[in-house]
């Protein structure tokens, strides 16, 4: 649930742009949405509404939402106030960027997989298998910002808004699977583990 609701700013970001240059009337009140720049106040506001449900239903949010969060805000509030999408363009590359590189910085400095620190410490794998991580992070969120500005640079503004939330959802999946993948026969040997515990307790 929590993870649906990360993409939800995403979604109404998209829906408000496809919305540009339709005029909404609320009495004697009538606005008129602006294509990126209106997409992005509602992305600014929905993500603030996110992040305090999160708090609300949770109790706790994460760091990495909030650096979302944090993102969104100041790179969103500079294309809205200076009426610049450049700013919008360049949230998602930087924010991946930096995460790719407290991959590389974490596992230099601490000896240890970032994701390791996120994930519950009953999850036991060998150093190989966690730097296999950290190497499929640091690709992918490499990955996922060059694509980003390729796309912002290469294509008209409609096609990227589209990729920012199809490439969001895709790349998501494909980071999970392959991460599943690395994990999966350690899993296993945990489960069995913890078979051969209660069978002998019996």
């Amino acid at each position: 649930m929590k993870q649906l609701l990360e993409f939800l700013p995403l979604i109404i970001f998209v829906i408000v742009f496809q919305m540009s240059g339709t005029t909404l009337n609320v009495g004697s009140w009538e606005y008129t949405f602006d294509g990126i720049y209106s997409a992005t106040i509602a992305l600014i506001l929905a993500t603030i509404l996110q992040v305090v449900s999160v708090k609300l239903v949770w109790g706790s949010v994460e760091k990495r939402l909030l650096g979302v969060a944090a993102a969104v805000i100041v790179f969103g509030g500079a294309t809205v106030l200076l009426k610049d999408p450049v700013f919008i363009f360049w949230k998602p590359t930087v924010f991946n960027w930096v995460l790719a590189g407290v991959y590389v910085i974490w596992h230099v400095t601490r000896g240890k997989c970032f994701l390791q620190e996120l994930l519950p410490d009953e999850i036991e794998m060998p150093n190989h298998a966690w730097t296999r991580v950290t190497v499929v992070s640091t690709c992918h969120f490499f990955t996922v910002g060059a694509v980003n500005l390729y796309v912002a640079y290469n294509f008209s503004m409609d096609t990227w808004v589209s990729f920012k939330l199809w490439s969001a959802v895709l790349f998501t999946i494909l980071w999970a699977v392959i991460i599943g993948v690395i994990m999966a026969p350690f899993l296993k040997d945990d489960d069995s583990t913890d078979d051969n515990e209660t069978t002998k307790t019996f």
